[in-house]
């Protein structure tokens, strides 16, 4: 009992649970004034749409799944389809848990399954994320060249108090990160022929050259072409699967492929934050991005609600299918095993 409190998993259950609060408060605030009116508009909705937003959310995960598969190849190791997209959903469904754990636990989910060391896949996720974040800024820059007035207003009205104070913080304590910066630097310089000829130092380069490796992988494709297609169309998907949800209400009808990529920006900042599921913080922004499109706050919210929920429950459903999936593959190999033995 007492070993599992240790400093290091009293922190990671802070982290958790202030990402938990935060995820609740911002959902609270969003939502105070009662929930009631959302729930009505539940009932108005043509959930046909939404059955399309979900089918075409499944097929961008299976390109994730696919090239995701093609990035893991270079590094020597080739795990099914089938079983790269498995280790995604657990991935995901482990991120509204915990976030960012998900790309240790698909990683982990490869290693049981096929065998993949977990250093190598780690570094395509690695490389996936940063390819991710180019592209997501990309999107920023073409929907800011297009969308430069309403995008603008939004984060002048959002962001601007917000990070004068932020800005002013920075400037009055900037001596602390400076003076503890001098102090590693120090300490370095002190202890650096002790550090090199430790055996953590040994493993730990070791362990970063393999995830090096897998980094890279994006360098040694064996087809570059449907790499770069899968990608295009990933977020080709991510945009369309918002854009029809836009015809199951009334309110958000009129709007047209404009909105759609502010939604999708919006959407993809949101889902960047550092709680479950970007629960609270995706709302925020995809409700307050369409009021400077003529849709009503209390609208903007049910439409966030009903967009973000469905595909929540997309995740969770094949989350749970995928760890029975893996679980049951585990228990054949077992059986294996025991009747070779």
């Amino acid at each position: 009992m007492l070993k599992l409190l240790t400093t290091k998993n009293l922190l990671s259950f802070l982290k958790i649970l202030f990402s938990l609060g935060l995820a609740a408060f911002l959902f609270w605030y969003l939502y105070k004034d009662g929930f009631s009116g959302t729930l009505e508009q539940m009932k108005e909705v043509k959930y046909q749409w939404i059955a399309l937003s979900l089918c075409i959310g499944i097929i961008s995960h299976l390109l994730r799944a696919y090239r995701w598969k093609m990035l893991i190849e270079p590094t020597g190791h080739n795990p099914t389809f089938l079983r790269s997209l498995s280790a995604l959903f657990i991935g995901y469904l482990v991120n509204l848990a915990v976030p960012r754990l998900g790309e240790i636990s698909r990683c982990l989910v490869l290693k049981r399954t096929d065998q993949v060391p977990v250093t190598s896949s780690l570094g395509t996720v690695v490389s996936e994320r940063v390819l991710d974040v180019l592209s997501l800024l990309i999107i920023i820059g073409i929907t800011f060249i297009i969308e430069f007035q309403k995008l603008s207003g939004f984060f002048q009205d959002l962001f601007t108090e917000k990070f004068s104070g932020i800005y002013q913080l920075l400037i009055q304590n900037l001596h602390y990160p400076g003076a503890l910066l001098l102090i590693l630097i120090l300490l370095w310089y002190l202890l650096k022929g002790k550090i090199v000829r430790s055996k953590s130092w040994g493993k730990l380069k070791t362990f970063v050259s393999q995830i090096w490796v897998g980094f890279i992988s994006i360098t040694r494709l064996k087809n570059p072409g449907a790499f770069w297609i899968a990608t295009v169309g990933i977020w080709a998907m991510y945009y369309l699967m918002s854009f029809v949800v836009f015809q199951s209400m009334e309110s958000t009808a009129h709007l047209g492929w404009r909105a759609g990529l502010a939604l999708l920006v919006m959407g993809g900042l949101g889902m960047s934050a550092p709680v479950q599921g970007g629960i609270g913080a995706y709302h925020i922004l995809v409700a307050g991005v369409l009021i400077y499109y003529g849709v009503s706050k209390e609208d903007g919210l049910s439409f966030a609600f009903l967009l973000h929920s469905s595909q929540m429950v997309l995740i969770v459903l094949a989350g749970m299918i995928s760890v029975a999936m893996v679980l049951t593959q585990g228990k054949k190999s077992q059986k294996k095993d025991s009747s070779s033995a």
